[in-house]
């Protein structure tokens, strides 16, 4: 009856992402590129205003991708999972994954009573939105509270994933420990669908997660770097792909027409520091630096989340290595000078993908 159930739940969701979800964000992207103020000839590119150029910005360089970076990463890459090349990669990305893991574990089983438990501040009245497979088999195994079936997935999953972050090859480098976890992630994360609804970071977590099962291998070698089971340079591919979406959404929502115009302006930084939260002494020295600074900084950030995710899609390694250090260096002032969550790690983690073993190789 369970494999009955969740084929089912499969079934449903394929069915919705066909006939629902896709159709709507076709419908999205044609309204949005509908909405672009390309000029209709040449002279008019002198006349835009800065917020104009701002918009332009993601469609020009989507466009450059498209015809150019994409077929280059096909015609002059193909060698991606060579022997040697990029086994530090996926031990990098399968620790990380398994410490994001371990943050979401650990603070599902601290707060999950609380938030989304039987009497929590978002408990589920009708149940989850999506399935929830690790605590339905919880719930057939006689585990008859829901606050207890929740918080033993999440101790179960802090366990599992101390082990992908810190375990040995057969730990780190078995396809079944992250999809074990993954399991147990989406189990919590559409139980918590009522408190989640806005927040990307954990379902960029469980896509990264569901990423990590294929990047390694499904037998439980002897060693972090099995000859015989070379990473695969299409999921290499897609974590890139995913870093690109993740960043570039984000940069995106800062200049959409309902955000503040303060970003269009360049003077967000100006109350950033002082309502984001939990905000560090770092935070108060930079609310206190002059006007340009703050102007410059919001301008880094937003260079660094719409033009800099587009160089990690190019066949060079320069462009990708560089992309990977404004890309940290931007996520760890972010972390000094707040505090999000794992956010800033969710979007950490897979910019490794854009290192190889050359530049990995003084780390291990």
């Amino acid at each position: 009856p369970m494999i009955a159930y969740h084929t089912a739940a499969l079934y449903t969701a394929v069915h919705r992402a066909l006939t629902a979800d896709l159709p709507e964000l076709l419908r999205l992207a044609a309204d949005a590129l509908a909405t672009v103020p390309a000029p209709p000839d040449l002279a008019g590119w002198s006349e835009l205003t800065r917020e104009e150029l701002f918009r332009l910005a993601p469609v020009c360089g989507s466009l450059v991708v498209l015809l150019f970076g994409l077929p280059a990463c096909v015609l002059c890459e193909p060698r991606i999972g060579r022997t040697g090349e990029y086994w530090l990669t996926r031990v990098a990305l399968l620790r990380g994954i398994g410490l994001l893991y371990v943050f979401a574990f650990a603070s599902s089983a601290m707060q999950g009573r609380a938030l989304f438990g039987a009497r929590g501040l978002f408990a589920p009245a009708t149940g989850s939105s999506g399935p929830t497979p690790a605590l339905d088999l919880l719930a057939a195994a006689g585990v008859g509270s829901a606050d207890a079936r929740v918080e033993l997935a999440s101790l179960c999953g802090l366990l599992l994933s101390l082990l992908l972050a810190f375990g040995g090859p057969r730990f780190a480098l078995w396809a079944p420990l992250p999809a074990s976890l993954w399991l147990l992630h989406l189990s919590l994360v559409n139980n918590a669908s009522r408190l989640l609804p806005a927040h990307s970071w954990e379902w960029a977590a469980s896509e990264l997660g569901f990423l990590a099962i294929f990047l390694a291998p499904e037998w439980p070698p002897s060693t972090l770097y099995p000859r015989l089971l070379p990473p695969p340079s299409a999921v290499l591919l897609l974590f890139r792909w995913h870093l690109f979406r993740l960043l570039l959404g984000a940069g995106l929502s800062r200049l959409a027409d309902h955000s503040p115009s303060c970003w269009r302006r360049l003077d967000c930084a100006a109350a950033h520091h002082e309502t984001q939260p939990m905000p560090t002494p770092l935070a108060w020295l930079l609310h206190g630096m002059p006007a340009r600074w703050r102007a410059a900084e919001a301008a880094v950030s937003l260079a660094a989340l719409i033009l800099a995710p587009f160089a990690a899609l190019l066949p060079s390694r320069a462009a990708r290595l560089a992309t990977f250090w404004i890309e940290a260096g931007v996520q760890v002032g972010s972390m000094a000078s707040g505090n999000v969550g794992f956010a800033n790690w969710a979007a950490l983690v897979p910019a490794l993908a854009l290192l190889d073993d050359a530049a990995l190789a003084p780390f291990f």
